[in-house]
């Protein structure tokens, strides 16, 4: 009874994970296509599963049982859900070349009723997109080069890429062994929909847990996002300003990559790794990001608030605000901190330190606490400077 209230349970929540995939508006590789029909798949069977174990309904029809050849259609769909999401967009017209043996089956299935597939031929079908999921995950994990945007992207693609592959390995072992007690349209999955829905759902609960499964980079977007200071709002999402003509060319080779290149300007404004050893510039960030100079300057002139210089500035004034909050200041200079920060001269530095905090660096330090046990040691903690009047 429990087994098929879950059952019941994971094909509702299943169907509402691809519509929170539909809705999504920004596309993504982690969510492709095929997780959709992988999800709608399992959705669609555990639903109609539980309706008819729990006698809502009577004979509801499940592809699957009364066409078990569907399953040569199965195996193909998630050797594809995992090129679309180490690869990312491949041609469509080549995927659909790993339906055509599929295809080919259930037409003389239709057309011979007594046609029965041979149970060693679904074997080694399986078997052998396995091993082509293995070799891909094999290159996934020993990539070279990645991008800043791979980087960051990259730990919890790697647990979604086991975490399926794992799933992947035991639907393969499930079905042979299905196979080889019974290939006949009066094959019995209920045992398997019951089991495997305990599966499901903590895979599913992972999936609302870490919604960059479900919404892409655009969830690791609005997590950089809630992350950023809100005085110093640097970046928009949408232009903020009507594209001049000349720049037309630049915005349509790029317009599909702003929101990932921002993401990565982002995440190396904020790693101490990076802004203690380089300045950030349209230079040097398109060395780092390997893309041409011409796209940062586009990007910066159209989707920052701040010209390249007080980018610059912004970003190590932001790094010496971090020092000075470990306690940087209680061992070294205000000279040294500047020049710990890139600055040229302690004047640039502190210059900048006002121009974007509003207060000068001694006043900043004035007000936080010199003794952990003072009585307003929240209130000085919680103390954030007030930006400028434009």
């Amino acid at each position: 009874m429990f087994l098929d209230v879950l059952s019941l349970l994971v094909g509702f929540l299943s169907l509402f994970v691809v519509l929170l995939i539909l809705f999504n508006q920004k596309p993504n590789r982690i969510t492709n296509g095929y997780l959709i029909v992988i999800l709608m798949i399992v959705g669609l069977q555990r639903f109609l599963y539980g309706l008819e174990a729990l006698d809502f309904a009577n004979n509801t029809y499940s592809p699957l049982q009364k066409k078990p050849l569907l399953a040569f259609y199965i195996v193909p769909v998630y050797y594809l859900f995992f090129s679309r999401l180490i690869y990312g967009t491949s041609a469509l017209k080549k995927e659909l070349l790993h339906f055509i043996f599929p295809s080919a089956l259930l037409v003389i299935n239709l057309a011979f009723a007594d046609y029965t597939v041979n149970r060693s031929l679904y074997l080694f079908y399986s078997a052998g997109y396995f091993l082509a999921i293995l070799f891909m995950i094999k290159k996934f994990i020993y990539r070279k080069n990645p991008s800043m945007l791979d980087k960051i992207s990259y730990p919890a693609i790697k647990r979604w890429v086991l975490i399926m592959v794992v799933l992947t390995f035991f639907l393969i072992v499930y079905s042979n062994f299905l196979s080889f007690q019974d290939l006949s349209s009066r094959m019995d999955l209920s045992s398997f929909y019951r089991y495997s829905s305990l599966v499901w759902f903590v895979l599913i609960l992972y999936m609302f847990k870490n919604p960059v499964i479900i919404f892409g980079e655009l969830a690791l977007l609005k997590n950089i996002q809630s992350n950023e200071q809100p005085d110093f709002q640097i970046w928009a999402h949408k232009p903020l300003k009507a594209i001049e003509e000349k720049d037309k060319i630049v915005y349509q080779t790029i317009s599909k990559k702003v929101d990932a290149m921002i993401i990565e300007i982002k995440t190396m404004q904020q790693s101490p790794l990076i802004t203690a050893k380089t300045t950030l510039n349209t230079e040097s960030l398109a060395k780092k990001l390997k893309a041409p100079k011409r796209h940062l300057d586009f990007i910066f002139k159209y989707y920052c608030h701040y010209s390249v210089n007080d980018f610059s500035n912004l970003v190590k004034v932001n790094y010496a605000l971090s020092l000075i909050k470990e306690g940087y200041l209680d061992r070294y200079t205000v000279a040294s901190l500047g020049e710990q920060c890139l600055f040229n001269s302690r004047f640039t530095f502190s210059k900048n330190f006002k121009k974007f905090v509003g207060v000068s660096v001694s006043d900043y330090i004035g007000h936080m606490p010199l003794d952990p046990e003072t009585e307003n040691i929240e209130q000085a903690k919680n103390w954030t400077p007030q930006p400028p009047m434009a």
